[in-house]
């Protein structure tokens, strides 16, 4: 099938590539939208070919997670402030790089029609893994956009159960007009994994057995889905002003004054866990063993948000904008008893106000600061106060930029942390709010051969909420601190580079462990030949400190805390070569080669290790017409 499909993604590709088109300038701007005030943030163009081999959804996360070993896996990053929730639904946070949400779609505006291919492969006879890519997108007029995107990734995995499937699509369109502007996508997730609760034996990897031969321990599969649709629609009142373009002549501009603005988002998401025999053995607990079984929770989000924003760019002495909004959503929580009956169907409402102020133009100083409050509904109380601070100097012939950024959250544990039922696990809590305060600050000074980027964060947690050994949650009663200090340096010349990642952790409880330090490393040669060939090739080393890194619990897809097995150490090498002709990019890699000649402890978790030393290679190629 996947074949098929990359044939035919690639004829289509083709044959708009060289379809007869007139000469035109190719332009391509591209942007996200950010959370509540959605606003329109700029991003590059996915088309630079430097470290393209390092693409995988799970190392673009995080340097340091926690996951099965396959491509396609349920994953924590082992980095603290690198861990993140797209939805609210608790099944969803081990799935986060996999899943495309409203705020993860690319909208662009382009003079030509863009199309991109792109299909990567790799792994041992019969366990390959392969990932297929397609984007199309085309303005109908300088200022409406569609475009369709679609994302397959099909992985054997190198052990035994471990295969998983992920298919993403997305149709999305955009207008920017004078007055009216407007962003709609609609998209649909699905994705499963075959469950092997890991190797029997912890030290499996020293023997001889081919590695999709060794003893694992379930035999069960994961499934996961999520569709929305998003709409998000604006209108700006505004003066015309004029603005002087050179010496002799002068234009009007639209400059906004006032703009309101509406965004509708529905989706849903929901888990599935399956057993055809339920295992015993593995679990503490079983309440039925006779027959197949199915756990499932899902929720549907219904969420309005309005706002009213006055535009920083009208007013000429006080320089910044201010934005007022509310926000109701309306979710439904259900999830089903192992025999298939509907029960904990649930619907519940809640309501937010908030505010920004902000001042995102100017030369050297900008910043943002707001906060919103739950008024109504199960997570009345619940709010979020925020700020960040911008200032831009120069530093000889240089730009050096320094913010500072802080917060303090009341966080509603999410539903399901409260109630679920299911085969393996039941629980009913009362959990009070997780009470969170950060503060940090955050260094960037990139010249022309050295590029530095220091990240210093300080988080103190109340009533922190975890899984424990036994799989189940528990609030940890009292302060938790987090101390981290992320240090980027790149090293580059003309023809050589090295990338350098170090990130110190500190964790004040056990039951909060990190890694203390991680390492990411790139050493690379780049060049270009013939006026048309850019090269790189290098070799890459991820790495940290050996820690209790946590469990993976199969039937809820959580990770829980223990403190028995240390898992680190271990430096994982790559190599890699790069190629960017004219529109194509293709690479050949050897990933984990480190493993040919060091101790075999290449272990993300207690009993999931990564893959052994496997081949891989991908090409990309844009067309512009």
């Amino acid at each position: 099938m996947k074949n098929w499909l990359l044939m035919l993604l690639f004829s289509l590709a083709v044959v708009g590539g060289f379809a007869q088109q007139p000469k035109i300038e190719k332009r391509i701007k591209t942007w996200h939208l950010t959370e509540t005030p959605v606003l329109a943030d700029s991003v590059a163009p996915d088309t630079n070919y430097i470290n393209y081999p390092i693409c995988s959804p799970i190392d673009r996360m995080s340097i340091a997670n926690a996951y099965n070993g396959n491509l396609v896996s349920p994953v924590q990053s082992k980095i603290y402030f690198d861990r993140y929730r797209k939805t609210d639904f608790l099944f969803a946070d081990a799935y986060n790089p996999f899943i495309l949400t409203p705020l993860d779609v690319t909208y662009y505006n382009t003079t030509v029609p863009f199309s991109n291919i792109t299909y990567r492969t790799g792994g041992t006879t019969y366990r390959e893994e392969d990932w297929i890519n397609f984007i199309f997108t085309a303005n109908a007029n300088k200022r409406l956009n569609a475009g369709v995107t679609l994302d397959y990734l099909d992985a054997r995995g190198e052990y035994d159960n471990q295969e998983a499937r992920r298919f993403a699509g997305s149709l999305f369109g955009s207008y920017n007009g004078r007055n009216y502007s407007a962003h709609a996508a609609v998209m649909v997730n699905t994705l499963s994994n075959f469950e092997n609760g890991g190797l029997m034996d912890p030290d499996a990897l020293n023997s001889p057995v081919a590695t999709e031969d060794m003893a694992v321990n379930l035999d069960a599969m994961s499934g996961y889905r999520y569709i929305a649709g998003f709409y998000d629609h604006k209108y700006s009142l505004g003066i015309e002003r004029e603005t002087k373009i050179n010496e002799d002549s002068i234009a009007k501009v639209f400059v906004p004054v006032t703009t309101f603005g509406h965004t509708l988002q529905i989706d849903q998401a929901s888990k599935r866990y399956v057993e055809q025999r339920p295992d015993t053995n593995f679990y503490d607990f079983t309440y039925v063993d006779s027959i197949p079984v199915s756990d499932t929770a899902n929720v549907l989000n219904i969420r309005n948000t309005v706002s009213v924003t006055f535009e920083e760019e009208f007013n000429k002495w006080l320089k910044f904008g201010a934005t007022v909004y509310a926000e109701n959503e309306v979710q439904r929580f259900a999830y089903a008893l192992p025999d298939d009956t509907l029960t904990g169907h649930e619907w519940k409402s809640n309501t937010k106000v908030g505010g920004v102020l902000s001042k995102n133009r100017g030369k050297y100083i900008r910043y943002a600061f707001g906060g919103d409050v739950y008024l109504q509904g199960y997570k009345l109380g619940e709010f979020n106060v925020h700020g960040n601070l911008l200032g831009e100097f120069r530093l000889g012939k240089d730009t050096m930029a320094i913010t500072a950024s802080a917060y303090i959250r009341n966080e509603e544990p999410d539903y399901f942390l409260q109630h679920y039922t299911s085969n393996h696990f039941r629980w009913d809590n009362d959990f009070k709010k997780t009470y969170k305060t950060y503060i940090g600050g955050r260094l960037q000074y990139p010249t022309r051969f050295v590029q530095a980027d220091l990240k210093v964060g300080v988080e103190n947690v109340t009533s922190y909420i975890y899984f424990g050994r036994d799989g189940k949650p528990v609030q940890h009663d009292g302060n938790i601190q987090v101390i981290a200090a992320d240090m980027k340096l790149n090293f580059k010349t003309k023809h050589f580079a090295l990338e350098n990642n170090v990130i110190y952790q500190y964790s004040s409880s056990d039951v909060l462990p990190l890694p203390m330090v991680s390492l990411y490393h790139n050493l690379y040669y780049y060049d270009k030949y013939f006026k048309v060939l850019s090269v790189q090739f290098g070799i890459d080393m991820s790495y940290h400190t050996a820690y209790y890194a946590p469990l993976y619990m199969p039937a809820t897809g959580q990770f829980c805390v223990q403190n028995e097995t240390k898992v680190g150490n271990y430096p994982l090498l790559s190599a890699y070569l790069n190629f960017h002709l004219k529109q194509v990019r293709f690479f050949v890699s050897y990933y984990n080669f480190s493993s040919l000649f060091l101790p075999k402890t290449y272990y993300s978790m207690p009993g999931y290790p990564m893959n052994p030393a496997i081949f891989k290679m991908g090409v990309s190629w844009n067309f512009y017409n």
